[in-house]
């Protein structure tokens, strides 16, 4: 079975060196840059499976090369954060992060965190297409088209979609959709499905008021998708 290849950039050599020995240990190839020069040289020789993204870098933000990459990698991305960098966790994710970890973080964490992420992204690739009122899910491609047209998701964004769509007759709670699309439990921040599912939302509108597809939030309900001719609630 092949293993899987990870990104590591990681400023503090002593934290990118103490996560590399654990990932390796884990089974786990691993590519590591403490800068973002460094993290480009590794992504023109390799594509990785997944990518453990530093914020703050000697040469930039790593916000930045999230969003670079997002052109060209449907690879999960893990933003390593710092507690007081709360708004540049909300870019990040904006930019195409899937989910960030706050430093300091256990070890376990980190390691459940990319299985997690790891998997999840696997059976999504594994599922058959699947649509309804003129949107089509791609779920190889990770792509969704909406009247013929590409919604240029990003990973998460559509997970999300794939999720609402197979659970259109319920509601389903921010809890519950992070461990579902995320593959754990729901101890992250809020945010991280909030911002996902602002993204999507504004995508399926595309650029209206209002689309014919549109997802729906009732307050502790949490969020349905539905169709223009099923806004009757329940």
């Amino acid at each position: 079975m092949r293993r899987s290849t990870l990104l590591l950039v990681e400023d503090s050599k002593e934290v990118l060196e103490d996560n590399r020995k654990a990932l390796v240990a884990a089974g786990y190839e691993v590519l590591a840059a403490s800068t973002l020069a460094g993290a480009r040289e590794q992504l023109a020789r390799r594509q990785p499976d997944l990518i453990l993204l530093d914020v703050l870098l000697p040469d930039g933000n790593g916000v930045e090369l999230c969003r670079e990459l997002r052109d060209s990698t449907a690879a999960p991305i893990l933003f390593l954060t710092s507690l007081g960098e709360s708004g540049q966790i909300v870019e990040g994710l904006r930019a195409g992060g899937d989910d960030y970890i706050t430093k300091p973080y256990r070890m376990e964490e980190l390691l459940a965190r990319v299985e997690a992420q790891l998997r999840r992204t696997e059976r999504i690739r594994g599922e058959a297409a699947e649509g309804v009122g003129g949107l089509t899910l791609d779920a190889r491609a990770q792509r969704a088209f909406l009247e013929g047209k590409d919604l240029l998701l990003k990973p998460k964004e559509f997970q999300l979609l794939c999720v609402l769509l197979r659970s259109r007759d319920r509601f389903r709670t921010a809890e519950e959709l992070y461990q579902e699309v995320w593959g754990l439990d729901a101890n992250a921040d809020a945010r991280t499905v909030l911002v996902h599912i602002s993204n999507l939302r504004a995508k399926l509108r595309g650029g209206r008021e209002e689309g014919n597809i549109q997802i729906q939030r009732e307050g502790s309900r949490g969020y349905r998708l539905t169709l223009e001719a099923e806004k009757e609630w329940e």
